[in-house]
Order: structure tokens, then C-alpha cells, then sequence
């Protein structure tokens, strides 16, 4: 078996795309939400963020691993940075299972809108250990555009936090357009092909040495004294 590490790259833009369109979808059901509370489109966020999560794993088989659990297997073995997406699937998962049930539950949902938000905290800030996962040469773009986003979702979190204690539209306002903003961005974000692919390592030999402690000599050898001439 064969690891072709494009697919790499080619399933973290897809993922990052099907995490962006969640927290955008998430964000104009939570407008749609604020302007007419109660309706059904409150209910496309969570699906939307049930939807990215069950898209992660998928994505990942069938590109990296091209449908083959072994070849899967082994190129998680190979990249191991990568296992940060099934972390992501899983706070995704949770963030969109508790929404859920805080819709259907009405009022007594407050502990699992609570469970929400952190769910969605938390996925804020793995976005910043992202770039710990990939190659020298590309960290510096990851470092970037992920802090953009995990920033940009921790701030939404904060002013829904909040809009919780101090019932204010802006806030509620803010809170949905920034989840928005955050889906913009990473929907925007395209991985480099260097991100998880091979690094060529160059070793150069260094010139011969004294061994560590040696002394080099005071006086070079002038080769056998010369023989002693005759008297005459």
C-alpha cells in the first residue's frame, strides 16, 4: 500500500469547508432565530453542525485512506497530526447534539445550551493548535488563518455568554454574525500541499576533526633528522 500525500492536503480543505459551512448555517439559523423565535429554522444549526461531523470521518476514508480501512490505518500512522480533524468531528458532534436537545427541551435546556457554548469554546481553541500539527514550512499560513477563526468563534461564545446575563440585540446580533464570519473563513481556507507532505532533509558531512580534547601539535614533523656530516 501506497500513501499519496495530496490527499492530505485535498481532505483538510474539504473539512475545513464542511466545518465552515456548519458555523455558517449555524449562525443564519441563530438570526433567524432572534428575529422570530420558536420557528423551525432554529433547527438547522445543529443539524448543520451533526452533518460536519459525521463529514470529517467520511472525508477522511475516502481520500487519504481511498476507502480502504488498512490504508486509513496507515496513513493516520504516517500523519498523526491529523487525528486533530477527529477531535474536531467530535466537539462538532457534541456541540450539535446538545443544541439539539436544548431546542427540544424548551426552558429546561439551560444546561445543555451551556454544554453548547463550551462545546463551541472548545473547538476554539483547538483551531490554535493546529499549526503544532503540520510541517515547518507551512505553519506559519495555519498559524494564521486558524487563530483568525478560533478567535473570531471564542469572541461569538463570549458575547452569547454574554447576551445570557445582560439581554442586549446587539449582542445576540454580534453573536450570530461572527459565527457567520468564522464559517466565511474557513470556508475561504485552502491547504497548502506541503502541509502534511514528505520533507527532503539534506545532511551534509563535516570536514575531519580532531577528536573533542585533542591538542593539535606544537611542531610539525620535519621528517628524519639529517645525518651528522664528516669532519674534514
Amino acid at each position: 500500500m501506497t500513501l499519496d500525500y495530496a490527499y492530505f492536503a485535498a481532505a483538510s480543505t474539504l473539512i475545513h469547508s464542511a466545518q465552515g459551512a456548519a458555523l455558517l448555517l449555524l449562525g443564519a439559523a441563530e438570526a433567524a432565530e432572534l428575529e422570530k423565535p420558536g420557528t423551525r429554522w432554529a433547527y438547522l444549526g445543529p443539524a448543520a453542525l451533526l452533518a460536519a461531523a459525521a463529514a470529517t470521518p467520511l472525508l477522511m476514508l475516502a481520500l487519504p485512506g481511498r476507502w480502504d480501512p488498512a490504508l486509513l490505518r496507515l496513513a493516520l500512522e504516517a500523519r498523526r497530526g491529523f487525528h486533530i480533524f477527529i477531535a474536531f468531528a467530535c466537539l462538532f458532534g457534541a456541540a450539535g447534539l446538545a443544541r439539539l436537545t436544548q431546542l427540544l427541551l424548551g426552558r429546561e435546556g439551560g444546561g445543555w445550551r451551556a454544554a453548547f457554548l463550551a462545546f463551541l469554546a472548545f473547538s476554539g481553541v483547538l483551531y490554535f493548535a493546529t499549526a503544532s500539527r503540520v510541517n515547518e514550512s507551512a505553519w506559519r499560513q495555519v498559524l494564521f488563518w486558524h487563530s483568525a477563526a478560533g478567535a473570531t468563534l471564542l469572541l461569538a461564545v463570549a458575547l452569547k455568554a454574554a447576551g445570557l446575563f445582560y439581554p442586549r440585540r446587539w449582542l445576540l446580533t454580534g453573536w450570530a454574525g461572527l459565527l457567520i464570519a468564522a464559517g466565511v473563513q474557513l470556508l475561504a481556507y485552502r491547504e497548502t500541499p506541503d502541509a502534511f507532505g514528505l520533507k527532503l532533509v539534506t545532511l551534509q558531512s563535516a570536514p575531519d576533526m580532531p577528536p573533542p580534547g585533542a591538542r593539535a601539535p606544537l611542531f610539525k614533523d620535519a621528517g628524519p633528522a639529517d645525518k651528522e656530516r664528516p669532519g674534514r
